[in-house]
């Protein structure tokens, strides 16, 4: 599947989607117990962090993540350490990567959440809800331009039934 195009539209990237909302990109450290990821998620009101080790991408941690230590640890899953926790990064998404090919990789990888690396540097972390919303958006900005185009060549006269 390709989204549309449209020449006053630029195509739609993980580096545009970036440029009109930066993301916001929480972490925490391979040894950080579960208990501190949770206050990250709580504090910035986000579903998932990156895990770190040292300034390489370990693993992602997410609400789901915290359910399934939750249910297996019988009232500890707050002292486990995140490094135990979390699901190892099966995919990563460079700028260049078109929002189609990261949602069909998340689709195919049964991803929720992925980190964005340009030369081993993280960007971002795109969840599947951003990489849908944008492309609704790209579908109303494509609509509107094309609905201008064609009022514009009927008010011109050189619009045809």
């Amino acid at each position: 599947m390709e989204l549309p195009q449209h020449p006053r539209i630029a195509p739609l990237t993980v580096r545009t989607l970036l440029a009109q909302r930066p993301l916001e990109c929480y972490s925490v450290t391979v040894d950080a117990k579960v208990a501190q990821a949770l206050q990250v998620l709580t504090e910035h009101g986000v579903g998932a962090v990156v895990v770190r080790d040292g300034e390489r991408v370990a693993g992602i941690f997410s609400e789901g993540d915290y359910v399934r230590v939750a249910a297996a640890s019988a009232g500890q899953a707050d002292a486990t350490p995140v490094r135990e926790a979390m699901r190892l990064c099966a995919a990563v998404a460079s700028p260049s990567q078109a929002v189609l090919e990261c949602l069909a990789l998340m689709n195919e990888k049964r991803l929720r959440y992925l980190p964005v690396l340009e030369e081993g540097k993280l960007l971002g972390l795109l969840s599947l809800g951003d990489l849908q919303q944008a492309v609704i958006v790209y579908y109303e900005r494509v609509c509107q331009a094309r609905d201008l185009d064609q009022r514009i060549q009927f008010l011109q006269g050189t619009y045809s039934c």
